[in-house]
């Protein structure tokens, strides 16, 4: 509900955009004009949304209205003072300053207990995870109408509350921590459903959003050469940070539920890392009835042995992908022949034979997508490609470690096996997870 609300407000921001502006006089645009206006208002809606469902309408008036006034202050302080900020303060620093100030803010206002670590880390996770984070710098719109808005503002208090309600718990719950870093925690159908859209979404947007900053870097005139080059960095650093901790909690979050239903099908665990594909598998694995009760119960499901077409499959098909780059780099080193055309044959070729050993050990996995990540970096910097797509398709070959290690070399980690040990086998090791909010409940 609150979703749509919002996609129907960026809809009407629409019919406000002047193609043929420049970007100066857009930046610089007065604070009250009606895209501004709107996005704070779309954001208003999203903040308040919980204390709306449960009629507090005490604590509504305490979010909205201060986020209103800063909101719009902020952006005439900011028209006002940005010619007078120093060199290596860009508006990425103070974006993220400003998104996590807000959020800390909302959850002070809601009294949750430890607010400022919440508050921060939600802040950050819902500042790289969201198309366009609420702060008075980046609330543009170049086209009349694009699809990937209207998801986002579908998905935005969806992903506002669903990264406090983590990030509270992480910091509030003793056990919440085990959830989340273990394969073998029983997950509920309710569960699933929340923490595998929220996560799973999140990853695929940073690995979209890492791929246009990565691409910005490339530019002489824009990447690490700038003087801005403090903030890049972090930049570049927490967008490694949040896609390692999305990632590494979706590859949890499923390997959980999949034991508790007892299914063991890599087909479907495959279904889960294709985007729009994940989504029947998400709804079919949502409604399948719990099998196991206990972590013990699913580690030893985990750990038993499970025979799969999928790995001969997954290396029938990798070969044939690689053949065909190789091919491709053979034809494009005989168009235009030099050291980096050669570079990337090499590792093409190199690949291709890793493929074979995808079975053998951990180590090929690894090897397979530093091949990868080297084959991507020789593209951009020796050949001067810099499509979006070859970064997006890098990160996706960085996902499919998660997805190549589970089918081909499972293994409980560290923490599961701490846990068995402290529990026993046949000891009693059920965990409550505190309840989802009605506000994110899909």
């Amino acid at each position: 509900m609150p979703g749509i609300i919002i996609a129907i407000l960026g809809l009407i921001s629409c019919f406000f955009v002047y193609p043929n502006e420049s970007f100066y006089d857009f930046v610089r645009r007065d604070a009250f004009s009606i895209p501004f206006i709107i996005l704070t208002l779309k954001w208003s809606i999203a903040y308040s949304w919980e204390h709306i469902i449960r009629k507090d309408y005490r604590k509504v008036l305490f979010t909205v209205l201060p986020f209103i006034v800063l909101n719009l202050k902020i952006k005439v302080f900011t028209n006002q003072m940005s010619s007078f900020l120093p060199p290596f303060i860009d508006t990425v620093m103070i974006n993220i300053i400003w998104t996590c100030v807000q959020i800390i803010g909302l959850c002070y206002i809601a009294g949750k207990k430890n607010y400022r670590q919440i508050g921060l880390v939600a802040g950050l996770m819902i500042y790289y995870t969201t198309d366009a984070p609420a702060n008075p710098l980046n609330y543009f719109r170049f086209e009349t109408f694009r699809i990937t808005d209207i998801i986002a503002d579908l998905f935005l208090p969806f992903l506002i509350y669903g990264w406090i309600y983590l990030a509270e718990n992480y910091f509030n719950e003793k056990d919440y921590k085990n959830i989340l870093n273990s394969k073998i925690q029983v997950i509920s159908g309710q569960e699933y459903r929340f923490l595998y859209a929220l996560v799973a979404f999140s990853c695929w947007v940073i690995i979209y959003e890492s791929a246009a900053f990565m691409k910005a870097l490339t530019n002489p005139y824009d990447g690490f050469s700038s003087h801005v080059i403090l903030t890049r960095v972090i930049h570049f650093v927490m967008e490694v940070s949040i896609f390692y901790i999305t990632a590494s909690l979706t590859r949890n979050i499923v390997i959980s539920r999949m034991n508790t239903i007892a299914n063991h099908n890599g087909w479907l665990y495959f279904l889960h890392y294709i985007p729009v594909l994940n989504i029947i598998v998400w709804m079919i694995f949502s409604q399948k009835p719990q099998v196991h009760t206990t972590k013990s119960e699913n580690a030893a499901f985990y750990l038993a042995k499970h025979e799969g077409g999928i790995n001969n499959f997954i290396i029938i098909l990798g070969v044939l992908f690689a053949i065909w780059n190789l091919y491709g780099a053979y034809q494009y080193n005989n168009y235009r022949p030099s050291a980096a055309t050669a570079v990337l044959l090499l590792l093409m070729f190199a690949k291709l034979i890793n493929y074979f050993f995808l079975d053998k050990g951990k180590s090929a996995i690894i090897s397979l997508v530093v091949l990868g990540c080297l084959g991507a970096c020789t593209q951009i910097l020796a050949l001067s490609v810099s499509e979006r797509s070859v970064f997006v398709s890098t990160m996706a070959g960085v996902l499919s470690y998660f997805f190549l290690v589970e089918i081909f070399h499972p293994e409980l980690d560290e923490t599961d096996r701490t846990q068995l040990d402290e529990t026993g086998i046949a000891g009693s090791d059920e965990t409550n997870p505190p309840e989802i909010p009605e506000a994110i409940i899909l």
